[in-house]
């Protein structure tokens, strides 16, 4: 009888077409910081479902019984003496109003002290438990509790109200592991009582509900808002034709990459490299991860300016200036549509603005070294020492009345611009004009009346 109602079942199913639909195959993740790409392979559907959740380790533990508070509700209006089921015991324990468990302690010092017990069933001998406790979230949730067994000593936790705490001990069969209080009159309200076989103190929460997404076209799909370096897995499901769904596919386990810190490149922009301004364009300044500074050393000449730019974190990392187009900044405007480099701003650190900065324009030709922070907000634009001292028009080493006649006479040549083993035009240019003329002549003059010389 039993053959031919297989033979039965296996012609209705044949006649009537029934198909089991085929799993995606050769599923693929490409992990990023906080994404990754999943592609599969399916021929046979046209829609797909796909979930994902961290990937947690069960820990090797077992949890070999349990008890809660909602086990006793059985009054609405109060609390009254309970029996709680075997293995579990206890001494003054009591139940009911709002889904808890706990024991009287010495109450109103009659000297009756309350216990809970758990006794260990048979088949071990010094084994390792674990009794887990977690306090009800009620105004009596917390307090303090304790655990112990004839093998492990009593150790002491003060819980918070809804709060979650587990001891290891070590007992054998028979033995009971104890939990006591030391407060008057009664335990913390307890939500719920589990003893484990093992070490499941340091056990990490369960793997968390599966997010899907539903009703996919393609077989490919980005995940997104992944935490970096943590591992998820991942599965695909078939949908058929006629909204059978297939199984679904083997787990494929990953970790998300590192997170590496965000450094823009910043580079130096304006007159002195003669190009538009662009966030990629210009002197490139050199990174300092140590200091998060950025360095470069320039040759700028007189009355030319400059500013900078940069590429900006997609993410708005950078304090949500990102809106700012081309990515250009400088010095914070403090009236001026350019701040003159003068020398009382050489070597002083000066605020950078994005949306309300300064081009800056130098007043001397020159080797210039800027030190910029993005982090701490400023720039330092300081003016290199010349491999010549100012004034020292004849190449003596010092300046001095002879400096005047040398540059005089130089003057009356006209080879102003020609260096010489006696002239250095460089000096000469004592007013800093970028031009030798009568002028200079005059500015020397100055510097060795301030200077005595």
């Amino acid at each position: 009888m039993k053959k031919s109602i297989f033979i039965l079942l296996g012609v209705i199913t044949a006649s009537v077409g029934i198909t089991a639909t085929t799993v995606p195959t050769d599923m693929y993740v490409e992990p990023g910081t906080h994404s990754c790409f999943v592609t599969w392979n399916d021929d046979e559907n046209s829609a797909w479902n796909l979930r994902y959740r961290l990937n947690v380790e069960e820990p090797e533990v077992e949890l070999l019984s349990s008890v809660s508070g909602t086990d006793f509700t059985y009054s609405s209006t109060g609390y009254y003496e309970i029996v709680l089921p075997a293995p579990w015991g206890g001494t003054n324990v009591r139940g009911g109003l709002n889904s808890i468990i706990y024991f009287r302690n010495n109450y109103n010092n009659d000297g009756s002290y309350g216990n809970i017990t758990y006794t260990v069933p048979e088949g071990y001998t010094n084994a390792v438990f674990t009794m887990k406790i977690t306090t009800a979230n009620t105004s009596d949730g917390s307090g303090n509790l304790a655990v112990s067994t004839p093998q492990t000593a009593s150790v002491n936790h003060y819980f918070n109200i809804g709060e979650t705490y587990a001891w290891a001990v070590v007992a054998s069969s028979g033995q009971k592991i104890t939990i006591t209080t030391t407060d008057n009159n009664f335990s913390p309200d307890i939500s719920l009582l589990e003893v484990y076989k093992g070490d499941a103190t340091g056990m990490k929460m369960r793997a968390p509900d599966w997010t899907y997404v539903y009703n996919l076209d393609k077989t490919a799909y980005v995940i997104e808002d992944l935490e970096a370096e943590t591992e998820y897995e991942v599965q695909v499901q078939a949908i058929g034709d006629d909204g059978t769904l297939s199984d679904w596919c083997r787990p494929d386990v990953f970790t998300t990459l590192d997170e590496e810190p965000f450094v823009p490149t910043v580079h130096i922009m304006g007159e002195i490299d003669d190009q538009a301004w662009a966030p990629d364009a210009g002197t490139k300044m050199v990174y300092d991860p140590e200091t998060e500074t950025y360095t470069a050393t320039v040759h700028i000449e007189a009355d030319r300016t400059f500013g900078f730019t940069t590429e900006i974190d997609a993410n708005g990392d950078m304090g949500g200036w990102n809106y700012i187009l081309p990515y250009r900044f400088g010095p914070e405007n403090i009236g001026d549509e350019e701040l003159s480099l003068t020398d009382e701003l050489i070597g002083r650190p000066l605020t950078l603005s994005w949306d309300n900065f300064s081009d800056v324009r130098a007043l001397r030709t020159g080797d210039y070294e800027i030190t910029l922070s993005l982090e701490q907000n400023y720039v330092i634009i300081g003016m290199l020492q010349p491999a010549y001292q100012l004034g020292d028009v004849n190449k003596d080493g010092k300046v001095s009345i002879a400096d005047v006649t040398a540059l005089i006479n130089v003057l009356l040549s006209g080879n102003v611009t020609v260096e010489t083993d006696n002239y250095s035009p460089a000096a000469a240019n004592v007013n800093g004009d970028d031009k030798i003329s009568i002028a200079d002549v005059t500015a020397l003059i100055n510097l060795l009346l301030s200077t005595g010389a």
